[in-house]
């Protein structure tokens, strides 16, 4: 009888120890320690000499302030580097977790084939030459599938113990403050001298410099950079939006840690920090909120991404902006420009707005991937100052930031450019307007909602510079900040001051007109409510943005333009079409 020789089975694949979702917070607290701890450093430096106070007891004083400067310096610099290590040992964790996931998979395989193997056997005489040779070649050839796999699982188990070392040696070369010093006695802080570069931030790049000059740092300066400057990373227009994001969620987490400890301790806050603290709680609201919200079509949750973060901005108004989806790799990218009260405090029902807009863009076409931004980025007219909404004083200011921003979406932009549509709704539609008219929009489409005029100096939609086919306007006829646009002689909203230029709903200004009524519209006490309602869901107005966004004009709704017959008040048709309520949630 011919013995066949089958190789036993393989033991079980051991596990890889280590998360690497907490060595990421992980990372991230050590980061956020590190910029608690590099302010201390600046503010160590910037004290270390008091006006009006010299001799030698100032001396003493200066020497010992700048001793601890330079401690905390040093302090900075080593907790970043087992940052840095940490991110090497999250992203091994994640290589490992997937290599012992294939090697799981081909232990399983190997198994099925000795079993039928062992079955095979069982069932062949030795009266069948050919089939024995078969069952021998297939156990040869079995033996060494188990050698090999037994080799790939000694090398997984050596690579992990090598990525674990490689993570305790960072933690214990960096665990007393003399080693700290060591580290960084004599030596260039990498922060410092890579924002020093020509294009970066801090030396005024464009936004195409700055993305260069992001792109040409080691991954050591870069992390240097995040750690020491988050507030430059955060709001540098070029940068990646994951990476902005990661540098303003530090800068979030620190603000807040810092103010609402102060809080608790039953400090009264000066106006400009308690302001800073009602920004920052609304921004993490609006995150936490956006972080519940998921994909409409692969029903996957969203993270959020905080595009810019600047708490103290315009006087204590803020600047935020929030995205959902990754407009570096999106196919359409949409940006919302909010308007009158449009602050830091408002970032949470903002970003529920261009969550709709995702939401809606998605449903257009499930087969393209999407980003939408809600940009409050400029000094819009709010609080105190709302009587500034009558002048355009803020819109001009603002376009130019918009301008920049979107330029900053191109730069940072990964493969073939984005179709990028900027939305801009209310006072934001002027600004918007600006954008285009005086500083060239990097735009494809330019969609105006309630708006009160496209500025001034703007006589039609081909001055925006998109061409006036990819310029639309969706005004409802009840919505009184749309009425104080200028329809002519008699109709003119900026012959009494309050417009903000043409109708941009009106046949005269040459945008396409889709439909924008509310199926509630004119109900209720509120004058303004009919202004409020343009990102609600089920909409029209939302299911045309959503079509426009995707580049899909031809399912777009149009609307009958308002005509101005110069001897009456101007007509719409709108004002007395049924409006349509569109469903599109249970579509997928």
């Amino acid at each position: 009888m011919t013995t066949i020789m089958v190789p036993p089975t393989c033991d079980a694949i051991p596990p890889v120890e280590g998360d690497p979702a907490g060595v990421r917070t992980f990372v991230d607290d050590l980061l956020a320690s590190a910029v608690n701890v590099d302010d201390l450093d600046t503010f160590a430096r910037d004290s270390a000499r008091l006006d009006g106070w010299s001799g030698a007891a100032a001396d003493a004083y200066g020497r010992y302030v700048r001793d601890t400067a330079a401690d905390a310096d040093a302090i900075s610099a080593a907790v970043r580097r087992v940052a840095r290590a940490g991110e090497d040992h999250a992203e091994a964790l994640t290589e490992l977790r997937r290599r012992r996931d294939l090697l799981d998979e081909d232990r399983t395989g190997y198994h099925a084939a000795r079993s039928d193997l062992l079955a095979d056997i069982r069932a062949t005489t030795d009266a069948d030459p050919a089939a024995v040779r078969e069952l021998e070649d297939r156990a040869a050839a079995l033996t060494s599938r188990l050698q090999t796999l037994v080799e790939d699982v000694d090398r997984l188990v050596r690579d992990v113990t090598a990525a674990e070392q490689a993570m305790l040696d960072a933690l214990t070369s960096f665990s007393t403050l003399r080693q700290a010093r060591a580290a960084v006695t004599g030596g260039t802080d990498l922060a410092d001298a890579a924002l020093a570069r020509p294009g970066s931030p801090s030396s005024g790049g464009s936004p195409a410099e700055v993305a260069a000059w992001w792109d040409g740092l080691s991954e050591d300066e870069q992390l240097a950079v995040l750690a020491a400057h988050p507030e430059v990373v955060g709001n540098a227009d070029g940068i990646p939006a994951v990476v902005r994001d990661r540098a303003n969620r530090l800068l979030l987490e620190t603000d807040l840690s810092a103010l609402e400890l102060r809080e608790e301790r039953g400090e009264i806050l000066p106006a400009e920090d308690r302001e800073a603290l009602e920004n920052g709680r609304a921004a993490r609201a609006a995150l936490a909120q956006g972080a519940q919200e998921v994909d409409p079509v692969t029903r996957e949750p969203l993270v959020p991404l905080l595009h810019l973060y600047d708490p103290r901005a315009f006087g204590g108004d803020g600047r935020v902006a929030i995205a959902f989806g990754d407009p570096d790799t999106a196919d359409h990218v949409s940006v919302m420009v909010p308007g009158l009260t449009s602050r830091g405090t408002a970032a949470e029902t903002n970003a529920e707005a261009a969550f709709h807009i995702y939401e809606s863009a998605r449903y257009s076409d499930p087969h393209s991937s999407v980003a939408s931004i809600m940009w409050i980025g400029y000094d819009a007219p709010s609080d105190w100052d709302s009587l500034t909404v009558a002048r355009e004083d803020r819109a001009i200011a603002g376009g130019e930031r918009l301008a920049q921003y979107v330029e900053g979406l191109r730069a940072s932009r990964e493969g073939s450019p984005a179709h990028l549509t900027v939305v801009g709704h209310s006072y934001g539609s002027t600004t918007t307007a600006h954008a285009a008219s005086d500083h060239g929009l990097a735009a494809d489409d330019i969609v105006l909602v309630g708006s009160p005029g496209a500025g001034g100096e703007v006589d039609h939609a081909s001055d925006l510079g998109v061409g006036a086919d990819h310029v639309w306007a969706g005004n409802n006829s009840r919505d009184p900040v749309a009425m104080l646009a200028d329809n002519g002689w008699v109709g003119g909203g900026t012959l009494f001051g309050a417009g903000m230029g043409n109708d941009v709903g009106e046949d005269d200004f040459g945008a396409n007109r889709f439909q924008a009524e509310s199926t509630s519209r004119g109900e209720g006490l509120d004058p303004f409510a009919d202004h409020t309602k343009y990102f609600d869901r089920n909409t029209e107005s939302l299911f045309n943005i959503g079509q426009i966004v995707v580049g899909d004009y031809d399912e777009v709704l149009r609307a009958e333009h308002t005509y101005d017959p110069w001897w009456w008040d101007p007509v719409d048709p709108e004002r007395h079409r049924t409006p349509t309520e569109i469903r599109r949630r249970e579509e997928w």
